[in-house]
Order: structure tokens, then C-alpha cells, then sequence
């Protein structure tokens, strides 16, 4: 027996009675199947906001690690335009293998402090993905190129005459170039690691020492407090490659698929 003549009022019988079933069957359905699943996260038109910590990877003698955040916008889902910057100050030092050095071999080598760095950064993101973990878990992932251009604040430290010189900040053009990763943990918030290499033309001690009596015009190439002769003359391009661990949030947090019509 049909449950509409026992009951009605249900709300099936309701509904059946303001809409014909049976002329809605008749109508063609426009059905659309996504054979590609939407991507996890949509980064288009939103903000990034990505603080770090960075490691220094590839100097032996000294370390020159510094927190940093980035700032960047998406222009596009694949392409980004932003801001990072990274603060030493406080946090050079030198290693133990350069004190060993110094005193078995009386061999110094020049090394440089870093204060401050600020780059202009284009990031290209080319491949996602997503892979299982802790059981059945899914994380999305996706990986990314970045390079740029910047300045970076460095001083040579006094190792070589440290009684005559006194250095101070020189400020130096930069590029910079790096690989990462993100693992998402959300739509907004994801882990990063990525290394970066900030390549520059910096400016190093010179290894030998003026001569002449400090009682010498300033200007005199002899007198070993004329500033002229701290410095090495050669080009010394030096790469401070680093290892970035930090975490990344996408403002706004939420967001709306465009399907195609």
C-alpha cells in the first residue's frame, strides 16, 4: 500500500503533491563530471603571510642564523609577488674550528657579519600533490621556486690588525634564489622548508697590513689606520645558503571554488 494513503501529511507525500515527479523525470539533466580533483587550497588573490627561522648551511667558520618573515601576494594560483626580510644582529658567531685554526696554524681567515637583508621576491609554484601519513591521513603539499632581488647590511670583523681597524656596515646588492615546500595542514596554515642562497659581492678584510707609523696622514697608504687599506681590493662573491623552517598562513582563511558553467 502507498504510505501516502496511510499518512498524508508526511512530508515525502507533501512534497510530491507540489512538485509532479512524475514531469520532473521527464526533464534532461545537464550533468557535469570533474574528471581532476579541485586543487586542496586555492592561493589566487590571496595573502601569505610566512614567518622562519633560517640556518646557515655552507660557512665553517662563521654561523649566520636569523629569524625572517615573507610577505606575499598571488597574483595568479601559480605565481606570487612579495617581501622577506631577515634579522642577525645578535646572532653571528664564529666556530671553534676558526679559533683552532687561528691558534695551531696562525692562519686568519677574514669573516663578515651579518646585521640585516630585504629582498624582492617573484615565487613560481609548479607542482602540488599530496601523499598519506600517520595512518590515513592526507597531506597536500605543493612545491616552489623563488628568486629575487635585495640588499643585505654586512662588516667585516676585525681579525687581521684588530688594534688599528674598525669597521663598520656596508650595504650590498644581493640575488637570491631558493626551493621549497609546503605541507598544508589546513586550507590557511601549512608547515615550510626551503633553501634559500643569498649570492653577493661582498666585501672582506684585507689580509696584509700597512706598515708604516700611525703618525702619517690619514690618506697615506702606510698608515695602518687609513680605513683605504682594510679592505681587500678583490671581488669576493660569497653565498650564504640557508635552510628555512617556518610556517605559512593564507589570509583570507576561507575561500570559494569558480566552477566553469
Amino acid at each position: 500500500m502507498d504510505i501516502c494513503q496511510i499518512t498524508p501529511d508526511a512530508p515525502q507525500c507533501t512534497a510530491a503533491k507540489e512538485i509532479n515527479l512524475g514531469e520532473e523525470a521527464k526533464k534532461k539533466v545537464k550533468a557535469e563530471v570533474y574528471a581532476v580533483q579541485q586543487q586542496y587550497v586555492i592561493k589566487a588573490s590571496r595573502f601569505e603571510i610566512m614567518p622562519y627561522f633560517a640556518f646557515t648551511l655552507n660557512d665553517q667558520f662563521v654561523s649566520h642564523d636569523a629569524p625572517g618573515l615573507a610577505l606575499n601576494y598571488y597574483i595568479t594560483q601559480v605565481l606570487a609577488v612579495g617581501v622577506n626580510g631577515n634579522s642577525y644582529a645578535g646572532l653571528n658567531s664564529n666556530s671553534d674550528f676558526n679559533f683552532q685554526n687561528r691558534r695551531a696554524a696562525r692562519i686568519a681567515v677574514p669573516l663578515n657579519d651579518y646585521q640585516l637583508s630585504g629582498d624582492l621576491n617573484f615565487t613560481y609554484v609548479p607542482m602540488y600533490g599530496k601523499f598519506a601519513g600517520f595512518g590515513d591521513f592526507i597531506f597536500n603539499y605543493d612545491a616552489f621556486l623563488e628568486g629575487g632581488l635585495g640588499l643585505i647590511r654586512t662588516e667585516p670583523i676585525a681579525v687581521i690588525d684588530p688594534d688599528n681597524r674598525k669597521f663598520t656596515w656596508n650595504n650590498r646588492v644581493n640575488f637570491d634564489v631558493g626551493i621549497g615546500v609546503r605541507i598544508f595542514f589546513t586550507r590557511w596554515l601549512a608547515a615550510v622548508l626551503e633553501v634559500r642562497d643569498i649570492i653577493f659581492d661582498d666585501k672582506i678584510e684585507n689580509t696584509s697590513v700597512a706598515t708604516g707609523s700611525t703618525t702619517l696622514a690619514l690618506t697615506d697608504p702606510n698608515n695602518p689606520l687609513n680605513p683605504k687599506t682594510w679592505y681587500d681590493n678583490s671581488s669576493h662573491i660569497t653565498n650564504d645558503v640557508q635552510l628555512q623552517v617556518g610556517i605559512s598562513l593564507f589570509l583570507p582563511t576561507s575561500f570559494e571554488y569558480r566552477l566553469p558553467k
